[in-house]
């Protein structure tokens, strides 16, 4: 009975490990989403200590950065924010924060209306593996992030 159980889970495809290694890694999700949590925690926390206010997450800024890159001296970093930059509708500032490097404000961009487009591409100095976070400040005062993880194998700050 019990080899006969065994033979139709076994030619259902689900084994014993199947079944095991599905539950570990519905377990990994579930501590991966409250990392990343406490990580937005961690992050929000961050901004509202340096610019004084609360911002929200947008999927208007973008913030591209390599996952993995050799060294933290010169890390690509490429940056839009979708907006018409019209008067009333335009990028005032970014700012670029790093939360684990010595000095946290990394770059602020400054665009000017109907005269730039909300965009820059440019390297940054990371010292360990962080999130990098880019504030952008509209012109009616909304406070728009995005962050990205990077993994630096060399500290690029002394």
């Amino acid at each position: 009975m019990v080899e006969q159980t065994v033979r139709r889970t076994w030619a259902m495809g689900l084994t014993r490990r199947g079944l095991i290694m599905s539950a570990a890694g519905w377990t990994s999700v579930g501590l991966l989403g409250r990392a990343r949590a406490d990580d937005d925690a961690e992050l929000n926390t961050v901004v509202k200590g340096l610019i004084g206010r609360d911002a929200t997450w947008s999927d208007r800024v973008r913030l591209t950065m390599p996952r993995v890159f050799p060294n933290g001296y010169t890390v690509p970093l490429t940056l839009q924010i979708d907006s018409a930059m019209t008067s009333s509708d335009h990028v005032r500032q970014v700012r670029v924060l790093a939360p684990r490097n010595p000095i946290v404000d990394v770059a602020t961009f400054h665009f000017v209306a109907e005269r730039s487009q909300p965009q820059v591409a440019t390297r940054i100095r990371l010292a360990e593996p962080q999130f990098v976070v880019a504030v952008a400040t509209m012109n009616d005062d909304a406070l728009l992030m995005a962050r990205a993880w990077v993994e630096v194998a060399t500290n690029g700050c002394i």
